[in-house]
């Protein structure tokens, strides 16, 4: 059995994992703008609570994974740069020696979006690929990459994990990152208010009525029929796709996996961007195919856990 802890910025989802099941998980609240050290008496509680709850002892567990955003080198256990208003505390926090404090187990540690498609690499939907994408649509777009079967980290522990911060529009929106026209800024779930703003008769459209206006506000306001939505939602689907094309060019995938929650609308939503993106990617060999994350939820979890059994095979 294997601990998991995922750092959300929304919530802190914590999992126990065996065999590549969930046997046990809950969700507290992640307060990411407050730090993580604020947190973490939380999380140390959450976790024996539901090991009790699950009949589970410490003792009967292998390791504790822990999947956090922002630049994460997974040999020393590290975060080498936050995200700004997540947990930016997390940068030079020791996590080896709270883990052994708190735990007494061995720690895998990974950028949260590199997990997650772990996860769906051994368990889920890009089983069986040797190269695949990721990209999660959750309040920023985090994505991550395997090719010739392993995942890909780079020297530097960023490769693969900022398809978010690729310009999709070099004179467009500056971003959280400092970066200007990335697909964050253009196209994210924290961009829309801003984008929808400037679209000529937004105070007038269902899109103003809508608090706090995201990704589910637009898709609503797009099935009534309301011109702004329409226009952003044009607008989104060519800022997506162009993510999508980069990161098939700089990574060669047989798979494209989508995740987070913007794929609740997958059915409406993937035609169109599928349909885009391979009329505009290069890709002689043949199309990439596009699946959907059975269940995000877990995704992590389930990667999280997979590195610490990897980590104990001989």
């Amino acid at each position: 059995m294997n601990i998991t802890i995922d750092f959300g910025g929304t919530n802190i989802k914590i999992g126990l994992v065996e065999a590549g099941m969930v046997a046990a998980k809950k969700s507290i609240p992640a307060h990411s703008a407050g730090g993580l050290g604020s947190r973490l008496p939380d999380v140390e509680r959450s976790v024996h609570e539901l090991l009790a709850k699950a009949g589970v002892s410490l003792q009967q567990c292998s390791g504790i994974g822990l999947a956090l955003p922002g630049i994460v080198d997974s040999k020393r256990k590290q975060v080498l740069s936050a995200i700004k208003d997540k947990y930016t505390d997390a940068a030079g926090f020791d996590f080896t020696h709270w883990t052994n404090s708190a735990f007494s187990l061995p720690l895998a540690m990974e950028n949260d979006a590199r997990a997650a498609l772990i996860g769906e690499a051994a368990y889920g939907a890009a089983r069986g690929a040797k190269d695949a994408v990721l990209v999660i649509f959750g309040t920023g777009i985090g994505t991550a990459a395997i090719m010739n079967g392993a995942i890909v980290r780079g020297s530097h522990y960023q490769a693969g994990i900022l398809g978010g911060h690729l310009a999709t529009d070099i004179y467009g929106e500056t971003c959280l990152c400092g970066n200007v026209g990335c697909l964050e800024a253009q196209a994210s779930h924290w961009a829309i208010p801003q984008r929808a703003g400037k679209i000529d008769g937004f105070s007038s459209s269902a899109l103003a009525r809508e608090n706090p206006l995201g990704y589910e506000g637009v898709i609503k306001a797009y099935a009534e029929g309301d011109e702004c939505a329409r226009q952003l939602m044009d607008d989104l689907i060519l800022h997506w796709s162009a993510g999508i094309v980069n990161l098939i060019h700089a990574y060669d995938p047989e798979v494209v996996v989508l995740s987070g929650g913007l794929m609740k609308s997958a059915a409406y939503l993937l035609p169109r961007v599928a349909e885009r993106v391979l009329a505009l990617a290069w890709t002689p060999w043949g199309t990439p195919r596009f699946e959907v994350a059975e269940d995000p939820e877990i995704s992590v979890m389930l990667g999280l856990s997979h590195l610490l059994c990897e980590a104990r095979r001989p």
